[in-house]
């Protein structure tokens, strides 16, 4: 039986808790998909880069395309694909052995401050994996692997366990679990461990295990029945218990606010499970929780009924958004990961098991089998964004109508994106400063929108 968050999922939605809510309803962007095979495919984990292109990882047991490269069956199970905002593929590789089992897979993938890329995951020990043409040795359980913004493989480096997520902080340090055992913190220049901590936990999907870096450079993990939050040195600064009856209960991935305070998710069919010393026995159920950035306090704890809600962001303007149905909800596909853009993008990715519309475009499972086919891509609310919130700043461009270029004043530093009258988006700048030129001279005469990194918007023609 399907439920409401595997093949046939509802995801994406919106809680509202201060009264604004998005003015249209999403739209996907940008989307890709694997064009051929018969077997399973899917999109693990997703990042974007600072110029807005879309970075995927995950694994496939057959013949991978995604309009780019073609990758026989065979070739290796690991995968990593690099999108531009649109979808057009500008790179993709495949690694590992030819597994055709799933145990090889892409698991977390990260991008640093200057563009490059960590893609980590599992290995299966008994068969050597290649990178590139570096072989690791058999015996090995997980990896991270490092690629330039153009895909050249710096290093790779094989390790005794299995990875399951990888961070970078602001300095450009890597951070991953090992196993379920510990947290390390690699050298960018090679991947050996300078610094550890032990984990352990009970996470019944590791897949779910979570690493985040704050703003101060600190790192906070997700074992199942706590949570950790570490110094950049690795040393514990606090742990909360999420104490439940052990196969009763799933926890999921974590993020952070602007604030620091860390935002999770469990769910729960039976029991009693006990969270900051409050006991909760209204189950079936999926709770959202909040915990203080300072010492790991529960601020919160919301009921939201049998859903399971596989991420929770928290925004700047105050609302939750989370993959449950609640004010509204998106017919989207499987979704394994989901990053927060801005606050008016999700980027996910993730698989679907059969032919799909979204927003008026099918894509086809490729020879019509039921399998898992790996999926990807931006889902932006409305055409255009979000409402501006009064307290926003009020971003504004010379000249309206344009004709070659554009200058945009007051809007928020970040990635800056330029949507057409249709709510495509056709255009993505990186503003570093209090006002910038763009260059138009690919834009068609009409329309458009442009909205920056907290989604305030503005909106401006294109005329010769």
């Amino acid at each position: 039986m399907r439920t409401l968050f595997t093949r046939t999922a509802l995801v994406l939605a919106l809680i509202n808790v201060s009264g604004m809510a998005f003015s249209q309803t999403p739209t996907h962007q940008g989307v890709v998909n694997n064009l051929v095979g018969s077997s399973a495919s899917v999109v693990n984990s997703v990042a974007t880069d600072g110029d807005g292109n879309l970075v995927a990882c995950g694994w496939r047991s057959d013949a991978l395309d995604f309009g780019g490269t073609a990758h026989p069956q065979g070739a290796g199970a690991i995968f990593i694909a690099k999108f531009d905002p649109s979808g057009t593929e500008l790179w993709s590789k495949v690694a590992g052995s030819a597994d055709q089992q799933g145990n090889h897979k892409g698991m977390s993938v990260a991008v640093d401050g200057t563009g490059n890329i960590y893609c980590a995951g599992w290995l299966f020990a008994q068969q050597a994996a290649v990178f590139d043409g570096t072989t690791l040795p058999i015996g090995s359980y997980g990896f991270v692997a490092k690629y330039t913004n153009s895909g050249t493989l710096l290093w790779v480096k094989e390790f005794v366990g299995g990875v399951n997520a990888i961070a970078v902080d602001g300095n450009g340090y890597p951070f991953i679990n090992l196993g379920d055992a510990s947290i390390e913190k690699l050298d960018p220049g090679n991947g050996n461990s300078i610094a550890s901590a032990p984990g352990g936990g009970d996470l019944q999907n590791v897949g779910n295990h979570n690493i985040v870096v704050d703003a101060s450079n600190n790192v906070i993990a997700q074992w199942g029945n706590k949570i950790t939050k570490h110094s950049n040195d690795l040393v514990e600064q606090w742990s909360t218990p999420l104490v439940k009856p052990f196969g009763s209960a799933e926890s999921f991935r974590i993020t952070v606010d602007n604030s620091g305070d860390v935002w999770a998710t469990f769910y729960a069919l039976f029991g009693t499970v006990t969270l900051g010393g409050t006991d909760y026995t209204s189950f079936p159920a999926g709770y959202i929780y909040s915990l203080s950035n300072a010492d790991g306090a529960v601020m919160s704890a919301t009921n939201m009924g049998g859903f399971k809600m596989k991420k929770v962001y928290h925004t700047a303007a105050d609302e939750l958004l989370a993959t449950i149905t609640a004010i509204w909800s998106i017919p989207t596909f499987d979704v394994k990961d989901m990053m927060l853009v801005g606050e008016a993008c999700f980027l996910l990715g993730g698989a679907h098991d059969d032919d799909i519309t979204l927003d008026g475009t099918t894509y086809l499972r490729p020879n019509n089998t039921p399998s898992d086919n790996a999926m990807a891509g931006f889902l932006c609310a409305g055409g255009v964004g979000m409402e501006d919130h009064p307290s926003a700043p009020s971003p504004s461009t010379y000249p309206n109508p344009a004709a070659d270029h554009i200058t945009i004043t007051n809007a928020a530093l970040g990635t800056l994106r330029i949507f057409d009258a249709a709510g495509v988006m056709v255009l993505v700048e990186s503003l570093n400063g209090p006002a910038r030129t763009i260059a138009i001279n690919g834009l068609s005469d009409g329309l458009y929108v442009a909205r920056d990194a907290k989604g305030n918007t503005v909106r401006f023609a294109v005329a010769r």
